[in-house]
């Protein structure tokens, strides 16, 4: 080997043999870095096969898109028939939660509001009586059925109900609207993760 050197040193070491030795090195050694790149490039795209008219197919990726919300884009709505008592809202924006409303009522589940937001806190008791005889009940589980992807939470002061209802089954979480604000806002985390 060593006399095989002495006699191939300038043609090893020369312009032809270094690029031979980059090549050689490029498919062993940076092979597997090129497969992990190739899979990480992958690993958040949704492909959408599409087949024109011809009947050939093609196939289009797009990159995921995921976005975290956190206080400052998650979008909170509480529909109480006392919000203007109820001082949630001004607490949870003074802790940070900048997007969080409330209304009245809303009449129609296509409400932008109800549209627009990541949780909805539905009053039992006061609202959705112009959709459902259930009132908030009815309302929660039309939302979640409708928006499935929401979180809607049922809260109530009320102590006595009817603790079988469907709706309570159907929403992501119950609370007691005499709650601490600590337990709003750990519950709104949680739901956010």
């Amino acid at each position: 080997m060593i006399e095989f050197l002495k006699e191939n040193y300038e043609w090893l070491f020369g312009g032809i043999g270094v690029t031979t030795l980059f090549l050689i090195l490029d498919k062993i050694v940076f092979k597997s870095k090129k497969k992990s790149e190739k899979g990480d490039k992958n690993k958040n795209k949704n492909s959408i096969t599409i087949t024109n008219n011809i009947g050939k197919q093609e196939t289009e990726e797009k990159p995921k898109i995921e976005s975290k919300k956190d206080k400052s884009n998650l979008r909170i709505l509480f529909i109480d028939d006392q919000h203007t008592k109820f001082k949630m809202v001004s607490i949870l924006k003074k802790s940070g939660w900048k997007n969080t409303n409330s209304v009245k009522d809303i009449t129609d589940l296509d409400d932008y509001k109800a549209k627009e937001a990541d949780i909805i806190f539905v009053d039992i008791n006061g609202v959705g009586k112009t959709l459902f005889k259930d009132e908030g009940l009815g309302l929660a589980s039309a939302l979640k059925k409708k928006y499935p992807k929401k979180k809607i939470v049922i809260y109530s002061a009320e102590t006595k109900g009817d603790r079988f209802h469907k709706a309570l089954r159907e929403v992501d979480d119950c609370l007691s609207k005499n709650a601490e604000p600590y337990q709003f806002i750990n519950l709104i985390e949680t739901l956010c993760q």
